[in-house]
């Protein structure tokens, strides 16, 4: 459901008077309080709205909005309440018609209210990127076990057991010739290396499923757990697919259980994926390759179309214009009326998406070495 389709058709939500952009998370911890956090923020949120436009001097355009927010009071409680699924909650709404979508994931997001010309979906793909799509691979002795992962959900998508059929070939016992015990024990350890043969054999032929599995379900992320030895082995068979050994035993839990035992792993490994994404434009700005650094020169670029994976800290903020051609400028351009963007991270999001363009919210850590390039980077199509 969430893929970049579902967020095109969001962001092509469009009101001339505007759309409204409701975010709330349910905090269990907070249910014992008669007014969560979440419920006061939203709240101060659309007071702000209401303030906000109550000053407009367009009488129906101010009397449409508010009369849109007071139809809209069912499903802003809906959207707070604790009994309905999911831990982040989004209610997208057009003020002049009656268009309402809701998002629920298993992942927090940010509280806010937001009131602008199209659907207001940053606080939705930073959320996202905290549980991308990832493939876990329970590996042991027994067989194999694949839990898909993603926007804080985990469920069995597969299970393939490893059946040794040892009937013909058990190991033999008593005395070998001439009465010597030699002999035992040789045929004991051919027995554990045909046992393990079969194993290794076993693995090799689960790898081209685990590939398809992984290409069919977009993982951004595959991680081998179990053994070592086991992990070590199957990931040889999967190259040249990129994975991630994690030495656990957690085969025998529920698919939200395993996940959350890896949570760990699955942060250290988004954090990994961000940075080599950050390394790889860097040094690709550096030499004059396919790079792109800094607010100036990837927006030039963006509104080229040149752009072909856009990376934005996902911590920063930023200010800029927006043409009467479409294109985004961190300036005031001087020879095309533009008007100023407060949020001009979000209308990069929007050119991004609606031109086809990858785009990844970056970690803090991975986005460090932006800092020095307004936390903007991307990679080129030429």
């Amino acid at each position: 459901m969430f893929d970049q389709t579902f967020l095109r058709e969001l962001v092509a939500m469009k009101d001339d008077i505007g759309v409204v952009s409701l975010y709330a998370t349910a905090d269990p911890r907070e249910e014992a309080s008669t007014r969560p956090a979440r419920a006061i923020r939203l709240r101060n949120d659309l007071a702000t709205i209401r303030d906000q436009v109550g000053s407009w001097q367009e009488r129906d355009r101010r009397e449409a909005v508010l009369s849109r927010l007071q139809h809209l009071e069912p499903d802003i409680l809906e959207l707070l309440d604790a009994a309905e699924s999911g831990i982040g909650r989004a209610l997208f709404a057009s003020v002049g018609d009656k268009d309402v979508r809701k998002v629920s994931l298993q992942v927090p997001i940010t509280d806010c209210a937001v009131l602008e010309p199209t659907a207001y979906i940053r606080p939705l793909i930073t959320a996202m990127a905290t549980s991308a799509p990832a493939g876990l691979v329970l590996v042991s002795r027994d067989g194999l076990r694949l839990i898909d992962v993603r926007y804080g959900v985990a469920e069995d998508v597969d299970q393939e057991p490893f059946e040794i059929d040892t009937e013909d070939w058990r190991p033999m016992v008593g005395p070998g010739p001439g009465g010597t015990a030699q002999p035992v024990a040789t045929q004991t350890d051919r027995f554990h290396r045909r046992v393990e043969d079969h194993l290794r054999r076993s693995l090799q032929r689960s790898a081209p499923e685990i590939t398809r599995r992984a290409k069919e379900n977009g993982w951004v992320d595959v991680l081998l757990i179990g053994d070592i030895e086991l992990t070590e082995t199957l990931a040889t068979a999967l190259h040249p697919l990129d994975t991630i050994q994690v030495d656990k035993i957690v085969d025998a839990l529920a698919p939200a259980e395993a996940a959350r035992k890896v949570s760990a792993e699955l942060a250290a490994t988004r954090i990994r994926r961000d940075t080599a994404l950050v390394t790889k434009a860097v040094d690709a700005a550096k030499c004059g390759g396919r790079g792109a650094l800094g607010l100036n020169q990837t927006l030039a670029l963006l509104n080229e179309g040149r752009v072909d994976h856009l990376l934005l800290d996902e911590s920063a903020t930023w200010t800029g214009f927006k043409g009467l051609d479409g294109f985004l400028y961190d300036q005031q351009p001087v020879s095309v009326p533009a008007d100023e963007v407060p949020d001009l991270g979000e209308r990069m999001i929007e050119t991004a998406l609606n031109s086809g363009v990858t785009l990844t919210t970056l970690t803090m850590t991975a986005a460090a070495p932006l800092l020095r390039y307004d936390g903007v980077a991307a990679l080129l199509r030429w």
